[in-house]
């Protein structure tokens, strides 16, 4: 059958973070046999889109969004709707997985596929293909003769490797490749993401992403994660890879086997990553630094002890003291730095605040940034 996929921006123009998720579904479903039109839709090119979209005739359109989006991906697909009514409709992504009825009702969809995609849409598309009903496929919330039925969540998929590599011959890459890049401060801007594993043990307060990829930690194997970089580097000529795992570092032997491979396959790779300060060493930055590691990203989100046990990012001991140590860590390899600050936590005082730029201050980082505190579905606050 012919899918349309699209990922409804967020924001206008210039997008360097090409849409992962999607592109694993798009994977999938052509190795389904499936006919796959993709689209990364900058609001700009709405009008364009939807011309193309209803010129390509699909037999389903799916679309994947956040809650930041929801105002823009409500317009897309009224746009849709309007020009392609008879045809199937359904949303999956954070939003809609975190408020699945809700989203059915106000955008019309005649299903969701909720949490991790790739199984579902597989089946789900194979009932459609058939013209049978979604009747027991796990992972869809689907509409019936005017009844939302819900299918209940289906397992997460145990091996990754067994995923084919995201499908990003169906969208033009030059888009992402504008400098400066992802990875900051990298000369060349042929870079682009890759995700090493799925799901995340930690409880910060203000992270949903265990509503789609679950509390536990499954990795791909080194081998494929770096036949992948190969892939990147000899098909699109990439030269920075930033990888948007949660958190990077969380096993450290798979962190040297993943460096000891690049180093043994001679890939000349610059990479970037994100961590915590309690899940690196000066040992473990080292064996990165060695393998082309360029820049460590860190939530630090605040400088107040008060306030990290708050947000759920306290430890053992003096948390500050972790975050100034692994910044001077860094500076000490010539590792350049990304530090986040979250305001507006809940129980936080002026104090609190003045302590956070104190912090950002003291530790230097080569990149700051600075967010408001959002309370998005599905997070804890």
């Amino acid at each position: 059958m012919r899918v349309t996929l699209v990922n409804s921006q967020v924001l206008d123009g210039n997008n360097v973070v090409p849409p992962l998720g999607l592109m694993y579904i798009a994977a999938v479903l052509e190795k389904a046999g499936h006919d796959v039109q993709l689209y990364d839709a900058d609001p700009e090119y709405h009008d364009t889109i939807v011309r193309e979209i209803k010129e390509f005739r699909p037999d389903l359109i799916g679309l994947s969004f956040l809650t930041v989006g929801y105002q823009k991906a409500f317009r897309l697909m009224k746009q849709l709707k309007k020009e392609l009514p008879d045809v199937t409709c359904c949303a999956g992504g954070v939003h809609p997985t975190v408020k699945p009825e809700e989203t059915m009702n106000e955008f019309g969809f005649d299903f969701i596929a909720v949490g991790e995609g790739e199984n579902t849409a597989v089946e789900a598309c194979e009932r459609l293909e058939k013209k049978q009903s979604l009747a027991g496929v796990k992972g869809i919330m689907y509409r019936e003769n005017g009844r939302i039925i819900d299918n209940g969540g289906r397992d997460l998929i145990k091996d990754l490797d067994t995923i084919p590599f995201p499908a990003r011959h169906l969208i033009d890459m030059g888009p992402y490749l504008k400098p400066p890049g992802i990875i900051r401060g990298h000369a060349d801007s042929n870079q682009t993401t890759v995700v090493t594993s799925r799901g995340c043990p930690f409880k910060c307060i203000y992270c949903g992403s265990h509503n789609i990829f679950g509390r536990k930690t499954r990795r791909r194997s080194v081998k494929n994660v770096v036949d992948e970089m190969e892939h990147l580097n000899k098909t699109y000529g990439m030269k920075g890879i930033y990888f948007c795992d949660d958190t990077f570092t969380l096993s450290p032997k798979w962190v040297r086997e993943y460096c000891e491979e690049l180093k043994k396959r001679g890939l000349k790779i610059k990479w970037a990553c994100q961590s915590r300060v309690d899940q690196t060493d000066e040992d473990l930055m080292r064996v990165m630094k060695n393998s082309g590691l360029v820049q460590l990203d860190f939530g630090v989100e605040s400088g107040s002890e008060k306030i990290l046990k708050v947000l759920g990012k306290g430890g053992h001991g003096d948390r500050t003291e972790q975050i100034k140590h692994s910044f001077k860590l860094c500076k000490k390899l010539d590792i350049r730095t990304l530090a986040t600050f979250i305001i507006g936590n809940p129980e936080e005082t002026k104090e609190d605040i003045e302590q956070t730029f104190s912090l950002a201050k003291e530790i230097k980082a080569d990149y700051t940034a600075f967010y408001f505190l959002t309370p998005y579905p599905g997070t804890d606050i």
